[in-house]
């Protein structure tokens, strides 16, 4: 099963940074087997992990079948290494095959084209989940209705992590942007 491309017209310079996503596979992983059949392979408390040639993203092979992939920057990328995983441990002897692909979450940047005060911000946001403490993190987290959380920063760039879908994001993304603008005018 492969993902299908999604097109969306990006406002400003908003690009995807990273994508992680799950992979089910059919039957379950032999942790043992990965260990010994597959080359490079290092086994933690619960996983195996792997960076398999010639993309070298990050893998974790889970004995429930499933394995996450981090460090993709877009769908086709995505269904590219996907498939690279299954064909490399396919060659070393485990055959298995993908049942569903999930994309757990999507990380963004974007800017707002201008420079915020943080601090005076943050008073004007007091009605809404926001939160800004300096001195664990130099910017401002803001979660909206749709669970998607936006780390502002005072020179206006933006981290938006907790993206699973691309419908609507770029609507939700222009209200943040559009408060943003309206609490730092007002």
């Amino acid at each position: 099963m492969i993902i299908n491309k999604l097109y969306i017209e990006w406002s400003n310079m908003m690009q995807v940074v990273n994508i992680v996503a799950m992979v089910e596979m059919e039957n379950p992983f032999n942790m043992e087997e990965l260990l010994t059949k597959l080359p490079g392979v290092e086994k933690t408390n619960h996983w195996v992990k792997a960076k398999i040639p010639p993309y070298n993203k990050y893998t974790a092979f889970y004995s429930s079948g499933k394995f996450l992939i981090t460090g993709i920057k877009s769908e086709q990328e995505l269904n590219n290494v996907v498939e690279n995983v299954v064909l490399y441990i396919k060659k070393y002897g485990i055959d298995n095959n993908i049942k569903k692909i999930n994309i757990n979450n999507r990380v963004l940047t974007d800017t707002l084209g201008f420079e915020v005060n943080l601090e005076k911000l943050i008073v004007k946001l007091k009605d809404y989940n926001a939160s800004y403490e300096p001195e664990v993190y130099h910017c401002l987290h803001f979660k909206d209705k749709n669970s998607i959380t936006y780390s502002l920063f005072s020179s206006g760039k933006i981290i938006i992590v907790g993206v699973k879908s691309l419908n609507n994001l770029e609507q939700y993304v222009n209200e943040f942007k559009a408060l943003i603008k309206e609490k730092t005018l007002n």
